[in-house]
């Protein structure tokens, strides 16, 4: 008996896979190894594909943990194998392109490709596709392998169907699934060089996973190889092309359901009965709307049923989809610490180094004190964790750990041989699969149940949206016929009475607040039309009386106005003929310099002399239309900017500013314009400068200044004239825009007050405030005007 155990100790030494120190560093970071699958892949009765039954034997010889991850299309699973989302990708045949992303194994398996034509066609090999319209997958390797052949490759979402439709001649593709037109097409199995060499495509990311499976392919013995390539493979049906005969429309609905519907059905029937009888009319317009209100809300409560059912059985599918991967992730993580365990105890047998209690806790060896993570397999097997019959097959999972690790503890004692406790670990991997197999069934299974009553649900939120416009519709029409006709009937008779037409004969006859409302106006139509006509006297009465009133007004204003500029007239003459002083001297030397000097003065002399008695001639005619253009009476309005008004007024009356030792300071910071009258503006100006002089005056202020600016904010601008003259007293600020108001024994009252009315008449208005030792006077006028 020892010599037998020692002699299976020496085997498994030799045999062993020994992997290097970087190698088992990545297998103990990377604990399970994730590949690219196909669902499409044909199937053997335990529901297993070639690869996934190779990837099933490089865990059992590699010491591995491959697991499948499924898709739909092969160009995502070989898109997120290149990408490194997956290890790797099962079933890859070689080309130079894709050795740029993945280490290629060598081949483990050979498929054939298929030739697809239809029964009639007279394809029977390669050789004769010369000229033809052949369909090759979008990603498919023979692509690149056939791309110089002399026949045209295409590629078509529904190839099956273009086939059938003799649109192509023939189809190139790596297995037949089921489809409608099977019946029509022949199939000729054919061999293309290398192209059915079906390899492990390793992503270049995980270099030390190449080596890996090279050493877990090499300690396959081919003898297993050919037993998974003898069994059958077929495609079989999908889940829900099984179930989908189970489910009927009787287990979808429920009673609420049938009552809700009889119920709405049964409002709808009395609203049309409504309609056909017309008795709503007669109704109460306040019990109307609320009728029409309740059964609203009541198929809107509906509709907010359906949608909460609706989002009841997606918030299930989502947690049974989280249940199920979270309970795939627990059973990955106990297969993980399982194998973690045999690594341990082939360690105790081979090395003598027993570390295996660390892996159970307080190092008590039992199966439900087995570690994971932090919590025990006992505290992990629960109903929270796993559904009755995932349950089931945990118990039959603890039953098998248990045996092998009283077989361990046995082998150790040199009472059991090492082939049992490998025959043992076969089987608890394989149920760990069965395992699998069973969270994803039962899962898929309920979720395509859910499915279909999502389905149902939609029908019938369809059905209730539906209901909701029809009733949404026979409302519009009842609210029309009860409230909109009527209202456009008394709306046709108020136009009418208004334009002074005939008046409309009654055209609603019904007893309702309508009804009763229209009755009500035909009695009041004699009283009001009497009314009209008085008030209408009084209309034409009141239009003479304001007519006459706006007219003496205005003769009243441009009195003023007329009188306001006399007087400011004779300042005005005094201005010019005291600008003309100075220019007239000049003009004299000049006149006299020529007379006497003549003979003794040169060409260019005389010139300059003459050019400058023109200079002060321009100067006293530019002086005389100035003040010639403000004394005329300018009616047109034109659009005039406050920079050019400011310069024309401090030119008239710079001498009288000068006279009276007035300083000026013109502070421009946004020059704006205006339409109106220049000339009246003018005016406006003058007054103010005028005011602000006669108080300097009475007043006898030294040091006088006065300052012309103008400024914007976000709504207004302004054009401000600002004073030292000590101030407006406040009991009177706000009387001095009034006609005829005056403090001064010389003053007239006209001047300020003109000046508001011309603010007024420009859309804007005059206002004045107090500020340090001053007065400044400012006209706000809108930007948006």
């Amino acid at each position: 008996m020892r010599i037998f155990v020692f002699f299976l100790i020496m085997f498994n030494i030799l045999w062993a896979i020994e992997y290097t120190k970087e190698e088992k560093e990545f297998l103990k970071n990377n604990p399970i190894i994730y590949m690219s699958a196909m669902k499409y892949w044909p199937l053997d009765k335990n529901g297993e594909s070639i690869h996934t039954n190779y990837m099933k034997l490089l865990n059992k010889y590699g010491g591995l943990n491959l697991q499948p991850v499924f898709y739909e299309y092969w160009s995502d699973g070989f898109k997120d194998a290149k990408d490194g989302i997956t290890y790797g990708i099962m079933a890859l045949s070689y080309s130079k392109e894709r050795e740029k992303y993945f280490y290629y194994t060598k081949p483990y398996n050979y498929a054939p490709y298929y030739l697809v034509v239809n029964k009639n066609s007279k394809i029977n090999s390669m050789k004769d596709l010369k000229n033809k319209k052949i369909y090759i997958a979008k990603n498919s390797i023979l692509r690149e392998v056939l791309k110089d052949k002399n026949f045209n490759i295409v590629y078509y979402k529904n190839p099956y169907k273009r086939l059938a439709n003799k649109e192509i001649d023939a189809m190139l593709i790596f297995y037949m699934p089921e489809n409608r037109y099977i019946n029509q097409f022949k199939v000729i199995k054919t061999f293309i060089d290398k192209a059915g060499e079906e390899h492990i495509g390793i992503n270049k990311k995980y270099t030390q996973l190449q080596t890996i499976i090279k050493k877990a392919m090499q300690a396959i013995p081919y003898s297993e190889i050919e037993k998974i390539r003898a069994i059958p493979y077929k495609k079989i049906l999908k889940t829900d092309e099984v179930l989908s005969k189970n489910i009927e429309f009787k287990d979808l609905i429920t009673l609420e359901d049938i009552f809700l519907i009889l119920l709405l059905l049964s409002g709808l029937m009395v609203i049309i009965y409504f309609v056909i009888t017309k008795k709503f009319l007669n109704l109460e317009i306040k019990r109307f709307l609320f009728l029409m209100f309740l059964f609203a809300m009541f198929i809107l409560g509906f509709i907010l049923y359906e949608l909460l059912v609706f989002h009841y059985y997606s918030n299930k599918i989502s947690t049974l989809k989280s249940k199920s991967f979270s309970a795939l992730y627990l059973v990955d993580k106990i297969e993980h610490k399982i194998f973690t365990l045999d690594n341990f105890f082939k360690r105790a047998y081979l090395y003598n180094q027993d570390h295996t209690r660390k892996l159970f806790r307080n190092g008590r060896i039992t199966t439900d004190n087995l570690l994971i993570d932090n919590s025990t397999l006992y505290e992990i097997i629960t109903t929270n964790n796993f559904t009755q019959a995932e349950l089931t097959s945990l118990a039959y999972i603890k039953r098998l750990l248990s045996e092998i690790l009283d077989i361990q503890n046995q082998i150790l004692n040199e009472k059991l041989n090492m082939k049992i406790y490998q025959q043992k670990l076969f089987y608890l991997t394989e149920e760990f699969d069965n395992l699998r197999h069973i969270i994803k069934n039962e899962n898929e299974n309920e979720i395509f149940i859910l499915n279909k009553k999502l389905k149902y649900q939609i029908l019938l939120l369809i059905f209730s949206v539906g209901l909701f416009i029809i009733e949404s519709l026979l409302l519009f029409f009842m609210i029309k016929k009860k409230i909109y006709n009527p209202i456009k009937y008394l709306m046709k008779v108020i136009k009418s009475f208004r334009n002074e037409e005939k008046i409309p004969p009654k055209e609603y006859i019904y007893s309702d607040e309508f009804g009763k409302l229209i009755d009500e106006f035909f009695e009041l139509q004699s009283q009001l039309n009497a009314k009209i006509e008085e008030l209408h006297l009084h209309k034409l009465n009141l239009e003479d009386k304001i007519k006459n009133e706006v007219e003496k007004r205005t003769y009243q204003e441009s009195i003023l106005l007329r009188q306001s500029r006399f007087a400011l007239m004779g300042e005005m003459v005094d201005a010019v003929a005291h600008q003309w002083k100075q220019p007239l001297n000049s003009i004299s030397l000049g006149i006299q310099l020529l007379e006497l000097e003549i003979d003794n003065l040169s060409q260019e002399e005389i010139e300059t002399v003459i050019t400058n008695i023109n200079i002060q001639i321009e100067h006293m005619i530019t002086t005389l239309d100035e003040f010639r253009t403000f004394f005329k009476d300018d009616k047109e309005k034109s659009n005039f900017c406050m920079k050019q008004v400011i310069s024309k007024v401090l030119n008239l009356l710079k001498d009288e500013l000068l006279k009276n030792e007035i300083m000026i300071e013109m502070n421009i910071l946004k020059d704006f314009c205006i339409d109106g009258s220049e000339n009246e503006f003018e005016h406006l100006l003058i007054s103010l400068i005028a005011n602000s002089k006669d108080i300097f005056k009475e007043k006898n202020i030294e040091n006088r200044k006065i300052i012309i600016q103008s400024r914007e904010d976000e709504n207004y601008y302004y054009l401000e004239v600002i004073d030292n003259a000590g101030g407006v007293d406040n009991k009177i600020k706000e009387k001095i825009f009034e006609l005829n108001y005056t403090t001064r024994e010389e003053g007239t009252g006209v001047g300020l007050y003109l000046a508001k009315q011309i603010a007024i008449k420009h859309t804007g208005t005059l206002e004045v405030e107090n500020i340090d030792n001053g007065a400044r006077f400012y006209f706000k006028v809108r930007k948006d005007v």
